[in-house]
This record gives C-alpha cells, structure tokens and sequence, in this order.
C-alpha cells in the first residue's frame, strides 16, 4: 500500500508505470474527468472514472485484485478507504479471474482518509474496503482509479 499526495510524484519515478499513471491524474479534474475508460496503454494501464456515494462503514465490504494494482485518486469529496491484509479477511465471494476481484470480510485495516489530491495504491495483497463514509455523513466523491497490470 501506498498512500501520498500527487504532488510528491516524482518519488514514484522508478516504479514502472506508476509516475506515467500519476502524471495523468494530476491533470485531471472532476469536471474534465472523462466518462469513459482512459486508456494509456492498451490492457497495461488505464484509468476508470468513478462516481459514488460514500456511505456507513458496515455497508461496505473488501475487495481484492490479482492482475492490477489499483490507484485511487480523488478528485472532488472525501472517502475513507480501509486497508488489510488479504491473508487477515475470510472469502465472501471468491476471487473471479474474469473480473479480476474476490470479496471479503474482516475487522481489521488500516483507515485512510482520502481528500483531494490524494491517492491509494493497492496490490494484491491489500483488500480495500471502499466508499466509506469518512465522517459518518455521506457525500458525492468523484474519483479516478488508475489500474497498473502487474502479472
């Protein structure tokens, strides 16, 4: 896991893709933010918009990737995204190799708060649980999560 703030991105130059993939979401905005998929290399590394809801805690479950490292970049909002250990979550639905996500449930993590400005990377080993509520008041976030192949 990875959490900072996109103005520290030239820290991440040595890491293939990332620095590329963090680039192109410091220039987004959440009204230039496209509507559909951003594709920066083919099935390697794109960005997909995402608009949601932020809601209670206990409505949100963990998810995992195999394939992708997820970055998650706010753009308007607040979320809260908790982060675990995959080894430390029980299966709710297994891992499907089609939609490279599994489902799980688990009471530890560590919270991230994500403003503006800010991104979370997860790999494979870190579930995250989404769309929280940060302050337990529910709001609009628009985000984008940039996807990293990385098998």
């Amino acid at each position: 896991m990875i959490l900072d703030r996109l103005n520290h991105r030239e820290s991440y130059s040595s890491i293939p893709g990332l620095k590329k993939i963090l680039d192109i979401l410091n220039e987004l905005t959440a009204e230039t933010l496209s509507k559909e998929r951003i594709v920066i290399d083919e099935d390697h590394i794109f960005i997909n918009p995402v608009s949601l809801t932020t809601k209670p805690k206990s409505e949100c479950i963990f998810e995992a990737h195999r394939k992708y490292a997820d970055i998650h970049c706010i753009l308007s909002g607040t979320e809260e995204i908790i982060v675990s250990d995959i080894s430390d979550l029980s299966i709710v639905k297994p891992y499907s190799e089609e939609s490279d996500v599994g489902f799980y449930k688990g009471m530890h993590g560590t919270a991230c708060i994500l403003n503006p400005g800010d991104f979370l990377v997860c790999f494979p080993q870190d579930a995250h649980k989404v769309a929280i509520a940060a302050d337990g008041n529910c709001r609009e976030v628009i985000k984008a999560v940039g996807k990293i192949k990385i098998i």
